[in-house]
């Protein structure tokens, strides 16, 4: 149903795999809810890829499973949801959503990179109910409020190139290239020192949105934890001697 692979690298990758769509059923969130917990717990962790065996990355709700629900227990498993995909947006390292179709599950990950014939979108609003793990605030934050409006009020599903053009997604890859081309960004970011990575990453969560007074005292208390660092010192002797530098995350 869902795959961990952490490799010696400090790539982890969760892959969903429930046939057919990943349906977020009660014992799929409850599984994802544990592997995120065990990422996050992991200290040899950089860099996490979310992506799918499946042809679709993410269905959302699995309405099969839902319609048997008491309104009671609905809003109960809407609760473990939210819980578990605050999980996936709170963690420190860096996140990818490899997709090839979306749910809000992917709105949670610092980045997301499509293959070119994704189909993406939030149909809630067509079933009777509307985004309610995250999309409705997640969304607007990304790609603006009248944008996210529109996706949210039409329940289209877009292409990804209009997904692209709107901000949803960052990255395009071919059908044939995802795997690689998600691989190829999350390499990127690992070459980078690990702390300076997690303190970069809570200064842009932790300042968004505030005047930029409090931004920059935000930015001053992060750029503070990096300063003691073996890394940096390391960075700076790496430098001098004209070599990449090796990482020790601490």
């Amino acid at each position: 149903m869902i795959d961990l692979n952490i490799q010696a690298d400090g790539l982890a990758i969760i892959s969903l795999n429930r046939p057919r769509v990943n349906a977020l059923s009660t014992n799929m969130i409850q599984t994802l809810y544990k592997v995120l917990l065990e990422v996050s717990s992991n200290s040899s962790v950089r860099v996490l890829i979310i992506t799918s065996k499946q042809k679709h990355f993410c269905a959302g709700a699995d309405l099969i499973e839902r319609k048997g629900m008491s309104d009671a227990k609905v809003i109960e498993v809407v609760g473990l949801i939210n819980n578990c995909f605050n999980v996936l947006a709170g963690l420190k390292i860096p996140t990818i959503a490899s997709i090839s179709g979306s749910a809000e599950l992917a709105f949670c990950a610092d980045f997301r990179i499509a293959s070119e014939s994704s189909k993406i979108g939030l149909p809630e609003t067509s079933l009777g109910i509307m985004p309610g793990a995250g999309g409705t605030q997640r969304l607007p934050r990304l790609i603006g409020l009248s944008k996210a409006k529109y996706w949210i009020y039409s329940a289209r599903i877009f292409s990804a190139e209009e997904a692209f053009y709107d901000g949803a997604i960052d990255f395009i890859a071919n059908d044939n290239e995802l795997t690689d081309a998600t691989i190829d960004l999350a390499q990127e970011i690992i070459e980078n020192a690990p702390i300076s990575l997690q303190m970069a990453k809570q200064s842009v969560e932790e300042g968004y949105g505030k005047s930029i007074e409090k931004a920059l005292e935000i930015e001053k208390k992060y750029y503070k934890k990096t300063i003691p660092t073996n890394d940096r010192k390391e960075a700076l002797k790496a430098f001098s001697e004209k070599r990449n530098p090796n990482w020790s995350n601490s």
